[in-house]
């Protein structure tokens, strides 16, 4: 995604945007508001890609890819760098930015009873490193082309076999060059 920092003739310092992560209540006041604005990422890792199982709504219980709200006032791709180094500790190379799209769910992390309604930027990438999930992921799995089957993909949510449908074929490339 193209970033525009230019306002007035001149170029916005972008350091002055960064702000302190906002209180649960700020934040839980926020999400039962407004539409959030995520980023996630399709990992290709040990010849496969990466998802995990949420141990949080929305979407708990569920294979997702790694990701979350976008940092304010930071470059997507460097916010979407630090939230993998946070959730898995992985070292993202080669981001592609493979789309967006529009999610919603019933569940919400804070008891306001609103819904979950976010805005996701989905790129893919080459992790780097030992793999160490943070406390509120588990179940780590490595899915390859082999058995990304239509068995497998049924037990997936739409979004994240969408993307998944769009990220194989780039995995097998990159696997055809190792």
């Amino acid at each position: 995604m193209k970033e525009y920092n230019f306002e007035n003739e001149h170029e916005v310092n972008i350091n002055k945007l960064l702000a302190p992560h906002m209180s649960k209540e700020e934040y839980s006041k926020a999400h039962s508001g407004l539409v959030i604005v995520t980023h996630d990422i399709i990992i290709h890792y040990k010849n496969g890609v990466l998802l995990v199982v949420r141990d949080n709504v929305p979407a708990k219980d569920m294979l997702f890819p790694i990701g979350g709200r976008i940092e304010r006032g930071m470059e997507i791709e460097d916010s979407l760098k630090k939230k993998v180094k946070e959730e898995c500790n992985l070292d993202i190379m080669s981001l592609k930015e493979l789309g967006h799209a529009r999610l919603r769910f019933e569940t919400e992390p804070f008891g306001h009873g609103k819904g979950t309604d976010h805005i996701s930027f989905m790129y893919f990438g080459e992790g780097k490193g030992e793999l160490k999930l943070d406390n509120m992921h588990s179940s780590p799995t490595i899915v390859t082309p082999k058995e990304y089957t239509k068995k497998f993909k049924e037990n997936l949510h739409p979004w994240v076999r969408d993307f998944m449908d769009l990220a194989m074929p780039l995995i097998k490339t990159l696997d055809k060059k190792s």
